[in-house]
């Protein structure tokens, strides 16, 4: 395992230009071939707050190349700080979100990728829960112009996950991992045909045993009282991979996990932890881990992931620090041991 440190937000160098306190930073391939990461909600200075005018309420920037550690060099970015009705911002909300939270945050809440496209789940939220529901949006050339929600997808928070990720397989389905934006759930897990990825209500649940009809309650696929929040589900050397922040109290680390089928994702083997805050001599160390997302070209013996970093704590008469808050990049090594996953493979718990 190798923390290859922050690449934006605070104390990144040379960071986003004109954006120093970022989070997130999914990236998504668009239909020209380039590359954007999608950060959340970022500001001007290197830490939490400052002018609503330095506020950008999620924000896609270019990958102009990689550094000789394989880091991604950013370009300017293509939104604008801003509420949601402002100009250029990157989600603009739909009708149904805006009637109910006129000045919500638009936040990125994981993505699906198809053969060819790719959707991005969209959050309105007020304090970081989603009030306004969740549409999706398809990733297009033009991110300045916005991405708009595709009609029809826009639920309301409890009406569906509020967290998403997913990915077409070798078998041509889609296999999509879910829970709560807030943390607060489990992970559920749904299968759909590419074609009608954006219809939520035509997802097929896992119930533990098989698929079930569109509708029916899924079934955790996560142990029992466990919690999870940000996601990344893809198919890495043939396999499905999932990277997820374990958000259960008094744990709060990102794992990364490897099985031969999607459903047995929590079955075939120890995690990788690739960060965790409760062993500070540990390589794998990061104090208020979050996020892990995979970026696209990884191997399995080369998985790359974006890790966030939020301090959240306060001085003496209880003003936020607000940093650092950034994004770092980890590489690990992901490949089981033996190469075999047959339900009983194991690979260390601690870093590789």
């Amino acid at each position: 395992m190798r923390f290859l440190g922050p690449i934006a937000g605070t104390g990144a160098d040379p960071g986003i230009p004109g954006i120093g306190a970022a989070d997130l930073g999914e990236v998504v391939q668009l239909p020209d071939g380039r590359l954007v990461a999608i950060f959340g909600d970022c500001f001007a200075g290197d830490k939490i707050g400052g002018p609503e005018g330095d506020h950008y309420r999620s924000v896609a920037v270019p990958i102009t190349g990689l550094d000789r550690h394989s880091r991604p060099i950013f370009g300017t970015p293509f939104n604008k700080p801003g509420g949601p009705l402002r100009p250029n911002v990157l989600f603009p909300p739909p009708p149904q979100a805006l009637g109910l939270e006129p000045d919500m945050n638009t936040l990125p809440a994981g993505s699906i990728v198809t053969d060819g496209r790719a959707y991005v789940l969209v959050v309105g939220t007020r304090a970081l829960e989603p009030h306004a529901g969740s549409w999706l949006v398809e990733v297009s050339d033009d991110p300045a112009a916005g991405w708009q929600a595709v009609a029809g997808s826009w639920r309301p928070a409890a009406g569906a996950p509020t967290q998403i990720s997913g990915f077409q397989a070798t078998d041509g389905m889609v296999y999509i991992v879910a829970d709560s934006f807030n943390r607060s759930q489990g992970i559920t897990m749904y299968r759909a045909d590419p074609a009608r990825v954006t219809d939520r209500s035509g997802w097929q649940p896992w119930t533990g045993s098989r698929w079930g009809a569109p509708g029916r309650v899924a079934a955790p696929v996560s142990p029992p009282g466990s919690s999870y929040g940000e996601l990344s589900f893809r198919e890495v050397d043939g396999r499905p991979v999932l990277v997820a922040f374990d958000s259960t109290p008094g744990v709060y680390e990102v794992q990364v996990r490897v099985a031969d089928t999607p459903t047995k994702i929590f079955r075939s083997h120890e995690p990788i932890i690739a960060a965790q805050q409760g062993i500070e001599a540990a390589p794998n160390y990061l104090r208020q881990p979050y996020g892990g997302y995979i970026l696209p070209g990884s191997t399995l013996d080369n998985l790359r992931i974006l890790v966030s970093q939020w301090n959240t704590g306060a001085d003496e008469e209880g003003v936020p620090f607000g940093a650092p808050y950034n994004t770092h990049e980890i590489v690990v090594n992901a490949r089981p041991a033996g190469d075999q996953l047959d339900g009983t493979a194991g690979v260390p718990h601690s870093a590789r």
